[in-house]
């Protein structure tokens, strides 16, 4: 056997990048920080777990700890010699290359010595990478002697809606994998042989950085392998297959690249203002959008909740449940801002209260302008589905809507520090002297996880008080980005390109 063991997690990190696996083992120094954010994912993934549980009944664990490997596939072994049937956690190891595998439920098919290896995700459906995820898993237990009759994947069902308490029967679906597991296991065996021999290497392997940096996930040691890349590189503005193709011929630096390679449409257009310093305004498109404009002015911005396991009845997995919006409203282009905003802080559904504040200060005539109305108006279309008595209230309000991101992301006006980014966070700092930083909550993302906190019973009664502040601060400032964008705008109005 290898004198290298190695998980699921660590063979999948080595199949993307075996230069990753490597610094994984051997430079701790360089294991990154577990985010808030990533803790969250961990946490939603253990919740799911648990509740995959229930839908077996008459289950066992296997509860070792992550290091024992051979005392878990030892108590595996023990549970299916007395019989167990359902076995959460079992583990198998690979006797050659030292593979080994815990998989979340091991079932056995009745009435015969055939197993089904049943891997819980928190997705609605089958990605690139459970394929290679589930065909090392049949790889060791096949090889460690077990009868694998299936390779199962178990779904949350974006079908399910929540009425009552969760129903474990409901809320998920399995989809069978075996023949996509089954067809990798040539590739599955050398790659695993591989890595073994990658671990016993005392030298860091000489890989060079590239798209697999990207996927299936973003590499733990991009800060460590791209130290050298510009902050602005090949790889912001082509498909990053082909910025790899790019680099290999004439670098990684913007300055050094032919013109006869540059990219085309938008992507040539920021890499022009980048080399050249200047700003692209056309002057035509913005008269054009500003005139579109009706007086008065609504700046709108909601911020969501998007649980995996849904908290509230008639909603589904994953659904986009708004709890808060801000709304700046200027009533004439020379009149002072008015704000108001609405913040659910109860731990309940918000959505009724928030679809009757929301009509009621978005008002029967004017313009709102959001940033990127797909958003808003995908949740808004949610929300009358959901409540048809305000349907034809909201139908209003998206009838208003008017998109401030489409003048940045048409490059109608553009700054040569966006660096190939339309984003409000991008935009904002490139023509103004604001930004998000300060803010306690900066982005979408830690605005929906620490209100996630409040709202699964997570977080302390004692910082509700400030959560109410620093979510109020993060969805202002989204509005305000608005009203000073587009005062931006109409100051270029005239600038000639």
């Amino acid at each position: 056997m290898s004198a290298h063991k190695i998980s699921k997690s660590q063979f999948l990190k080595g199949l993307q990048c075996p230069k990753s696996l490597w610094l994984y083992r051997h430079r701790k120094d360089l294991a990154p920080e577990i985010t808030p954010d990533k803790q969250e994912l961990f946490d939603t993934g253990s919740a799911i777990g648990e509740l995959a549980k229930q839908y077996f009944s008459g289950g066992v664990e296997i509860t070792n700890e992550y290091w024992d490997v051979q005392g878990a596939v030892e108590a595996t072994k023990s549970y299916i010699n007395r019989g167990e049937n359902i076995i959460f956690e079992a583990t198998a190891l690979h006797p050659i290359d030292g593979g080994y595998s815990r998989i979340d439920i091991l079932k056995r098919v009745q009435g015969s010595d055939e197993w089904d290896l049943i891997e819980v995700k928190g997705s609605t459906s089958v990605k690139d990478y459970h394929y290679d995820d589930m065909a090392f898993q049949y790889h060791v237990f096949h090889a460690a002697g077990y009868k694998i009759r299936s390779c199962q994947m178990m779904l949350l069902d974006n079908t399910y809606i929540r009425i009552g308490k969760i129903d474990p029967k409901g809320i998920f679906k399995f989809e069978d994998i075996t023949p996509h597991g089954l067809a990798k296991q040539a590739e599955t065996e050398a790659v695993s042989g591989q890595l073994g021999y990658v671990l016993e290497r005392k030298e860091e392997p000489k890989i060079s950085i590239g798209a697999k940096c990207f996927a299936p996930f973003e590499c733990d040691y991009r800060p460590y392998c791209w130290a050298h890349v510009p902050d602005y590189s090949v790889y912001d503005v082509f498909q990053k297959p082909k910025a790899e193709e790019i680099a290999k011929l004439y670098g990684l630096s913007l300055e050094k690249l032919p013109r006869d390679v540059w990219p085309s449409g938008n992507k040539a257009l920021d890499l022009e203002s980048y080399l050249n310093g200047q700003e692209l305004v056309d002057t035509d498109n913005i008269r054009a959008f500003l005139s579109e404009l009706q007086y008065p002015l609504y700046f709108l911005d909601y911020e969501t909740l998007m649980p995996a396991i849904p908290l509230f009845d008639g909603t589904r997995p994953f659904q986009q449940i708004p709890f808060q919006y801000s709304v700046h409203v200027q009533q004439a282009p020379s009149s002072a801002l008015e704000h108001k905003e609405f913040l659910h802080q109860k731990q309940s559904d918000p959505r009724r209260t928030f679809v009757e504040k929301l009509v009621q200060d978005c008002g029967t005539q004017g313009t709102i302008i959001v940033y990127n109305q797909a958003f808003e108006i995908a949740r808004n279309n949610e929300l009358a589905a959901d409540f048809p008595e305000y349907a034809d209230s909201i139908k209003s309000i998206n009838d208003r809507v008017i998109d401030l991101l489409v003048p940045f992301r048409s490059r109608w006006l553009y700054h040569p520090n966006q660096k190939g980014s339309a984003s409000i966070k991008a935009v904002l700092p490139a023509f103004t002297d604001l930004s998000y930083d300060g803010l306690e909550i900066s982005h979408g993302g830690e605005a929906m996880r620490q209100y996630g906190a409040f709202m699964s019973g997570n977080l302390d009664a004692s910082f509700w008080d400030a959560l109410w502040e620093d979510l109020s601060a993060y969805c202002k400032q989204d509005t305000y980005a608005m009203v000073v964008l587009l005062d931006v705008l109409s100051q270029h109005r005239e600038t000639q390109g």
